[in-house]
């Protein structure tokens, strides 16, 4: 792997096959990661390749050497995913709000208001342009709150592990976390809207690096 600065990429070849990375507008740290990687400060373990409405998407796998906080494994951080806020934490009697469903949710679903319009629009575009803009816009749409998602949990997720720090809890446990997953699946809105399986994913990449054991209720 390589980082080419006329591409403003990076890029490496994969059986023979050259092949330029894209990393959209990278709103969490996969670009510093790569960087990471070329100078050799962490290393690259056993990746998959996904293949999804024709794209090809690399699930890279990194190892992180641990990060050194001084926390105390004695000290307990309890969290949950709920439906008013995306994480509620607590930890040695200091109680804290991450995010908001206003936020959230209602960005989100006004994101797939403009899609919707579009989508309805196509089929009475003009054949040529016409359809091609609209189909560009809804793309462009369907990428926007993919970004945005995605952004969103990074920084939630972030603010979590910031707060057990700050606590020195060297345990974090999500509350009853089977709960909320069942009640997401019996209500579809929810389980589409609210990325429980995506924030849970992000958390535990990030408490992995900070040290922290996650437990999961």
């Amino acid at each position: 792997m390589k980082y080419d600065p006329d591409k403003k990429a990076f890029t490496f070849n994969m059986f023979a096959i050259p092949v330029k990375t894209y990393l959209g507008r990278d709103f969490s740290d996969k670009h510093l990661v790569l960087e990471r990687l070329l100078r050799e400060e962490i290393k690259l373990r056993n990746s998959n390749v996904q293949l999804k409405d024709g794209k090809i998407f690399w699930l890279a796998v990194f190892e992180f050497e641990k990060e050194n906080h001084g926390l105390k494994p004695e000290i307990i951080a309890e969290a949950s995913l709920s439906l008013e806020h995306p994480i509620v934490v607590k930890a040695n009697n200091v109680r804290m709000n991450i995010g908001s469903k206003e936020e959230f949710l209602y960005r989100r679903l006004a994101i797939q208001a403009s899609n919707k319009r579009i989508r309805v629009g196509v089929p009475y575009s003009r054949s040529g342009h016409g359809t091609k803009r609209k189909q560009k816009a809804l793309q462009k749409t369907e990428d926007l709150e993919s970004r945005y998602v995605s952004h969103r949990l990074h920084v939630y997720s972030r603010q979590l592990i910031d707060f057990c720090i700050r606590q020195q809890a060297g345990t974090l446990i999500l509350k009853d976390q089977e709960d909320k997953i069942g009640i997401a699946k019996e209500q579809e809105f929810v389980l589409r809207n609210w990325s429980y399986y995506e924030l849970q994913t992000k958390i535990k990449y990030k408490e992995e690096k900070a040290g922290i054991e996650l437990i999961i209720g």
